[in-house]
């Protein structure tokens, strides 16, 4: 019987394994780049889709600016007459608790519409859309006015209000309804960080120069802005850390350093005589050529 003897393996061969899946895909040769033509088509279908989106956005954006508007400021204003309204006792007499309830609403409202008529003018300002009605003003019955639309506000601390304007400083060159805003914030504030029982000082004077400025600075007797954080408070949405919780935005002091560029002027806060905080914003005397 014969005996086959089989060759020893020694080994295998075996063919290459076959990609599959992702490994597949990165074996492949790449696509070939876009052709000049094709590939500036696809940028200008981008850029017009983009287009459309910003309009969209903007169209978005002055939507909810009316509806702001209307939506709360209309409320506001007839809250707030219907408090005038039994605060004047036509309807009948009222006790001491109901009159300080009616006059706690009458302030929130005024804080409110405060809060309103900042977000607006900082969505305005932003777009370029608040162009300033520049004219020769009297300073203070501007002051005045906002003495007296501040009083329930100096009444609930038993604060006081001192305006000194010198006699070459009556007039300037701004908008009223612009630099009563500024007034308010400004003032506004010292109230809200002065001391109760205290006196917040608003004086004007001129400064030299050519053109003549007017100064108006508001001075309270609060504990003061420290150095470090003078310029960063009139950036927006930045608040106070005593004040995180009181309910505002932080814009104030930021619309009124864009206000005073329109104006042509300038604001900054520095230290009062004897502590306390002083914020002076200047104006022209007279229209100043671009």
């Amino acid at each position: 019987m014969e005996h086959t003897t089989r060759p020893r393996v020694t080994g295998t061969r075996e063919d290459p394994p076959i990609a599959t899946g992702p490994q597949a895909t990165a074996t492949k040769p790449s696509a070939a780049a876009e052709d000049p033509a094709t590939e500036l088509a696809r940028v200008r279908r981008e850029m017009e889709d983009l287009r459309l989106h910003l309009i969209r956005e903007s169209q978005q954006r002055d939507e909810l600016l009316t509806i702001v508007s209307h939506e709360l400021r209309t409320p506001i204003t007839v809250i707030d007459g219907f408090n005038k309204l039994l605060l004047s006792e036509q309807s009948g007499p009222l006790t001491d608790e109901q009159r300080r309830f009616l006059e706690e609403s009458r302030k929130s409202c005024r804080r409110l519409n405060l809060f309103v008529a900042n977000l607006l003018e900082k969505e305005r300002l932003r777009v370029g859309e608040s162009a300033p009605h520049l004219a020769i003003n009297s300073l203070r019955t501007l002051l005045e006015g906002v003495a007296t639309f501040l009083a329930p506000l100096m009444a609930e601390s038993d604060q006081k209000l001192e305006i000194e304007v010198a006699p070459d400083a009556e007039t300037a060159c701004f908008d009223p309804m612009s630099i009563e805003q500024v007034l308010v914030n400004l003032i506004g504030n010292g109230f809200k960080y002065g001391r109760r029982g205290g006196t917040l000082r608003v004086e004007c004077q001129q400064l030299g120069g050519d053109p003549a400025y007017v100064e108006v600075a508001v001075l309270d007797d609060g504990p003061g802005v420290p150095e470090e954080e003078r310029e960063r408070i009139f950036e927006p949405y930045v608040r106070r850390e005593e004040h995180l919780g009181s309910g505002g935005l932080g814009l104030g002091l930021a619309i009124c350093r864009r206000i005073m560029a329109s104006h042509r002027g300038s604001i900054s806060v520095g230290d009062a005589p004897g502590g306390g905080s002083r914020f002076a914003f200047s104006l022209p005397i007279a229209p100043v050529a671009s």
